[in-house]
Order: structure tokens, then sequence, then C-alpha cells
């Protein structure tokens, strides 16, 4: 695993590669390999009380959720396949001009991936 990376996430970074993992389309072995690093962007319930989530729900029945980013981080070692899936689709996102202000997360992922 020569070309595995280690990466401090927070846990929006989490939540925005979480969402680009959602978005895969590609080979068996490049899915076995995601599936694998994919376990490690799971957010505990120990890690949202300690970022001090906050549920507010809207009038419109949804919910909107706030939290402390710098209070969690994460070590999360990534083989070569899961960051270059990551950089690739972050960079067509970006391409695409379908990065918004929300997306300030997928931001700080990209450079830490790089």
């Amino acid at each position: 695993m020569s070309d595995a990376k280690t990466i401090n996430l927070t846990i929006g970074e989490r939540i925005a590669a979480l969402k680009i993992f959602d978005s895969f389309h590609g080979s068996l072995d490049t899915l076995a390999v995601l599936l694998e690093d994919v376990k490690q962007f799971t957010i505990t319930v120990e890690e949202w009380e300690q970022a001090e989530k906050v549920v507010t729900k809207n009038p419109d029945a949804t919910e909107s959720w706030t939290w402390n980013d710098e209070k969690v981080l994460k070590d999360i070692v990534l083989q070569g396949a899961t960051v270059k899936f990551l950089s690739d689709e972050i960079k067509k996102k970006s391409d695409a001009g379908e990065i918004t202000l929300k997306d300030i997360a997928l931001s700080t992922l990209n450079k830490k991936i790089a």
C-alpha cells in the first residue's frame, strides 16, 4: 500500500467526501477499494457530541445541522485509487461550475488530498 495517503479530516470534509462516494460509477476493482476506505469516514455518536451538533427543525419539515467542525479531526488512510477518485470528482464538479459557498468543505478536502 505504498500509494496510501494519510489525511486529517473534519466532520464537514468527511460528509463532503461521503456525498462524492455516493456518485461513484466505475469498475468493480475501484469499488472494492472505495468500500474499504469509506468505512473510515463514518461519524460516531461520540464525535457528534464532541462537535456539539445542533439539529434545527425547519418549517418545511426539513432539518438543518450545525456543529463545531474544529473540535473533531480524524486521521484517515486512503489508498491511491480513493485519492484519485475524490480528486477527479471534485475537479469535475469545479469544472462544471457546480461548487457553491455551501461546498467549502470540498475546497479544504481537495487541498488535503492534493
